[in-house]
């Protein structure tokens, strides 16, 4: 496994279902105040759908996609970093009751799936 299946993991429909999903549950039980189950689905399911995916999934197939290229091409490590920063508030809005935190969070993350919007293309 190299680090292009680790990047090109990610757009994968199932991962990004486990991702997705995680945040969903994980934002309702913290809103909930409820520490231990928001913080085990916000990261235990993720790195269950990552597993999944890179053991039983053709990783490599993603490679010619339109997703695929997009992620290899426009996922630095800033952008992994953005997106990982935006999940955190998320979930520090959903604990402590703040809608603004959680939309500016989600608006963090989009802008980190987003750098192909606003980088120059590599030559």
């Amino acid at each position: 496994m190299d680090s292009e299946s680790i990047l090109l993991h990610q757009v994968h429909p199932v991962k990004l279902a486990f991702d997705i999903g995680a945040s969903v549950v994980s934002n309702a039980l913290l809103w909930q105040h409820r520490l231990a189950a928001g913080i085990v689905s916000r990261y235990l399911l993720p790195v269950l759908g990552s597993a999944l995916v890179l053991r039983f999934a053709d990783v490599e197939s993603l490679r010619d996609t339109p997703r695929g290229r997009y992620v290899l091409e426009h996922m630095p490590p800033a952008s992994t970093a953005l997106r990982l920063g935006g999940d955190t508030l998320m979930a520090a809005g959903a604990w402590r009751r703040k809608p603004s935190w959680v939309l500016a969070g989600a608006l963090m993350v989009a802008a980190g799936w987003s750098h192909g919007l606003y980088s120059r293309p590599s030559p």
